[in-house]
């Protein structure tokens, strides 16, 4: 069944700007979905009209079964969890726990303590509970606001952005943890890899919908991504160079996990090791270029040399 639908879809703004177009939509209850595109693509506007908080112009917005309308916006509101791309635009509280319960105070739930508690341990940041707000990092903050979201249980999480401004470590975590999340969601981002890692299809958004599928197919297609002002994924590139070279793969990866699980098969394949060397030649201006030979070595006595 599907638990978000989009038919015709069309919001303009207040001077006419059309910020979205004819938009066509399914979502079924439990499927992670990605919406990609340049920025000016609709791709926050469109969220914002699904958590009730813009009204379409045109067109009709279905939540679980519910006609997003002027009287029945504040009751879809409470099943749909919207979480920015700034957490201080949703956080205020003094103490992580006082800002989680803050939602579900609100709206006068039950067993508000359990469900602060549950928050915090799917989040993974229980140990935080007292902590202050403002000592937190950055990646830190953007778990609290999630908590935040899920205290209240909505039954579809729209995320902005949830990767922008983190570092490495704090992405991957982020990564895995919305990853095991059992919750419907439509993630806008430009990180396509970090994507590829959750979601179960793609949309290309650009006001109107370019294309729809895997990120699989949405990345093989070099038009699509200039198009959403995209480039295909570091580990995708690196495995193309592999089966330039003669080694083919299946299936070009497109996340870390297809990119293991591929490796393994070459490996398998040609049962024997590969090795990776980059040189970099800069002897005149025609030279300044980088080869990289993949240069099967045989045998585990060649491996240890």
């Amino acid at each position: 069944m599907n638990i978000i639908e989009m038919k015709d879809l069309v919001f303009a703004y207040e001077d006419k700007t059309v910020a979205l177009k004819d938009v066509n939509l399914s979502i079924k209850r439990g499927e992670k979905v990605a919406i990609v595109g340049p920025n000016g693509a609709g791709k926050s506007t469109l969220l914002n009209v699904l958590a009730g908080f813009r009204m379409p112009f045109s067109g009709k917005v279905f939540v679980d079964g519910k006609e997003l309308t002027q009287s029945s916006a504040d009751s879809i509101r409470r099943d749909i969890g919207l979480i920015f791309q700034d957490p201080e635009d949703q956080i205020f509280m003094p103490t992580v726990e006082e800002d989680v319960a803050f939602g579900p105070r609100n709206l006068r739930l039950d067993n508000i303590d359990s469900r602060v508690q549950a928050a915090l341990r799917a989040t993974g940041i229980e140990q935080l509970a007292k902590r202050k707000l403002h000592k937190l990092s950055y990646g830190m903050k953007k778990r609290v606001a999630i908590a935040g979201i899920l205290a209240m249980d909505p039954k579809v999480l729209l995320l902005d952005e949830p990767t922008s401004g983190l570092d490495p470590r704090a992405r991957s975590e982020l990564v895995k943890l919305l990853k095991g999340m059992d919750k419907t969601m439509l993630i806008a981002t430009h990180d396509i890899e970090a994507a590829a890692e959750i979601v179960d299809r793609a949309i290309v958004l650009n006001v109107s919908i370019v294309v729809e599928g895997t990120m699989r197919d949405i990345i093989m297609k070099k038009e699509v991504l200039d198009q959403a002002g995209l480039e295909m994924p570091p580990v995708s590139k690196l495995f193309g160079v592999l089966d330039s070279m003669g080694y083919p793969v299946e299936t070009l990866p497109v996340s870390m996990d297809q990119a293991v699980a591929e490796l393994t098969k070459v490996i398998e394949r040609e049962g024997r090791h590969l090795h990776a060397h980059v040189h970099e030649h800069d002897h005149t201006e025609d030279a300044k270029h980088a080869h990289k030979h993949i240069v099967p070595r045989k045998g585990a006595d060649d491996a240890r040399t």
